[in-house]
């Protein structure tokens, strides 16, 4: 599968299924700003705290073709196969990106594991093969990335928009040569840094490599 981040504010999104795993698939909906709405005759505790909220939207009736209308992207979501197969085809059929709890093989794309760190998302995939693995290599980045991580980023989005910045002067730095600063500054060691906590000795390090490169 062709790796992407997909952004899906606004845009409307479908939820056929109102049990556990469909209320897993609003929840990442809701924090990506998605219109939800949510196709099943009865749903979980959860799933109608959201609805009478107003967060979602929940058409409380047995799935069928006409309700998917206007949809970007479908989940089918259900504990029915077939259900599942049928939403799947027909979402096909009107072009929409259609995602399948259980069948990747009638998947469009598939949700990997999601580490958030400030604005840094690391992401981890089987390609729908093992749901299970997917969840214990996510675990295991949440222990390994901590937030200083997000941090970093934002530090380093910074100096970039400063070079940025200074490129828009004449004689200042272009596009490869900013290339050449960050493939100086940010090397293996700055990780460590990173990964020991080691925060304002790696925003030191740097910032100081890229005044070297500079010069």
């Amino acid at each position: 599968m062709y790796p992407i981040n997909l952004k899906l504010d606004n845009r409307q999104c479908t939820v056929v299924g109102g049990g556990e795993v469909a209320y897993r698939k609003i929840q990442r909906l809701l924090e990506n700003n998605a219109h939800i709405t949510v196709i099943a005759p009865m749903v979980k505790a959860q799933i109608k705290a959201l609805a009478q909220a107003g967060k979602i939207t929940w058409r409380q009736e047995t799935y069928s073709k006409p309700l998917l209308e206007g949809s970007f992207c479908v989940f089918c979501a259900t504990d029915n196969r077939g259900v599942n197969r049928q939403a799947a085809l027909e979402a096909k059929e009107s072009g929409m990106l259609v995602n399948v709890a259980s069948e990747p093989e009638l998947c469009d794309f598939t949700l990997p594991g999601v580490v958030q760190r400030g604005r840094l998302q690391l992401t981890v995939s089987s390609e729908g093969a093992s749901p299970a693995f997917t969840r214990l290599l996510r675990q295991d980045m949440e222990r390994r990335y901590h937030q200083g991580f997000g941090e970093m980023a934002e530090y380093i989005e910074a100096l970039r928009q400063e070079l940025i910045a200074e490129g828009a002067g004449e004689g200042k730095t272009t596009s490869e040569q900013r290339q050449r600063l960050w493939r100086q500054a940010l090397t293996p060691d700055i990780i460590e840094l990173i990964y020991n906590q080691e925060l304002d000795r790696a925003k030191y390090e740097i910032r100081n490599a890229i005044n070297r490169a500079r010069s």
